[in-house]
C-alpha cells in the first residue's frame, strides 16, 4: 500500500514536470517564432510636430521582435523621449496581431524664459519651434501658476482685443506683463486685487482713450484704490527712432 502511494506520487511528480516543461517550451516558442510577427502598427493622435522619420526609427529598433516578444514598456519610454510627445499608451490590437500607439503631443502656448517651450497644462517642454508665441519669464517652480494667470489675463485683455506679448514674475512675486500693442502694465502681487483692477481698466479703456487723447505707454495697478496712466510720449519716440536709441 505504502510502495503504491508512493509510486502515484512519483508519476504525478513527474507529470507536473512534464506540464512545466511544455509550458515553457510553447511559451519559449511563443516569444522567438517567426510565425507570429506584427502585421500593423497604429498611430493615432496629433503629432503634427512630430518628425516622421523619428517615429520610424523607434518603430524600426522597438518594435522589431514578434507580437508577444514586443517590450511595450521600452516602446513607450522610447516614443516619450521625442521632444513633441507628451505622452503615450501602447496595447496589442488582438483581432489585427498589431499595435495600437496613441501619442499626445504638446500643444505650445509660449515660450519659457527663452530656453524652452510651455504647454497648455502648465509644463516645461524643451523643442524646436519658430513662430512667435507669447513669452513667460518668471522662475520655473511657478510655471504652472503663470499658465493660470495667464489664460485668466487674456480673457480679460480680449476685451479691448489684446492679449499678452509677454508675462513676467519677478523674485518678489510680483507680476508685469506688455500687451501685443505694446503697453506695459503693473500688475503687482496676486494680494493686490489685479485681476479686479485690470478688468476695470479694460471695462473703461476707450474712456481712458478719449481723455489722453494718445497711446497708452503704461498703466500701473499697484495702487490700493484704483490705478494710474501714462500716455505715450509721440514727439519722444519720434526722436528715439531718429537716433536709434532703444526704445
Amino acid at each position: 500500500m505504502l510502495n503504491s502511494q508512493g509510486s502515484i506520487k512519483k508519476a504525478t511528480t513527474f507529470v507536473y514536470l512534464l506540464i512545466f516543461i511544455t509550458l515553457i517550451f510553447l511559451c519559449y516558442q511563443l516569444l522567438t517564432s517567426s510565425k507570429f510577427p506584427i502585421n500593423e502598427v497604429g498611430i493615432r493622435g496629433e503629432y503634427e510636430n512630430i518628425n516622421k522619420s523619428q517615429v520610424d526609427l523607434i518603430k524600426n529598433k522597438y518594435i522589431k521582435r514578434n507580437f508577444f516578444a514586443v517590450n511595450l514598456q521600452d516602446t513607450r519610454e522610447a516614443f516619450k523621449k521625442l521632444p513633441w510627445i507628451r505622452d503615450v499608451s501602447i496595447r496589442r490590437d488582438w483581432h489585427k496581431f498589431g499595435l495600437l500607439v496613441e501619442i499626445e503631443s504638446h500643444k505650445q502656448i509660449a515660450r519659457w524664459n527663452n530656453r524652452g517651450l510651455v504647454n497648455s497644462y502648465g509644463e516645461i517642454f524643451h523643442a524646436a519651434y519658430d513662430d512667435n508665441l507669447p513669452l513667460f519669464l518668471g522662475p520655473d517652480e511657478f510655471v504652472d501658476e503663470m499658465t493660470v494667470k495667464y489664460n485668466q489675463i487674456n480673457k480679460i485683455l480680449k476685451k479691448e482685443l489684446m492679449q499678452i506679448g509677454t508675462i513676467s514674475l519677478s523674485n518678489r512675486l510680483s507680476w508685469e506683463i506688455y500687451t501685443n500693442n505694446n503697453i506695459r502694465i503693473f500688475l503687482g502681487k496676486e494680494d493686490n486685487n489685479f485681476l479686479r483692477k485690470l478688468n476695470a481698466l479694460m471695462e473703461n479703456y476707450q474712456f481712458i482713450l478719449s481723455q489722453l487723447k494718445s497711446r497708452v505707454e503704461y498703466v500701473d495697478l499697484r495702487y490700493k484704490d484704483g490705478f494710474s496712466v501714462k500716455k505715450f510720449n509721440e514727439k519722444l519716440y519720434k526722436i528715439n527712432k531718429e537716433k536709434k536709441i532703444p526704445l
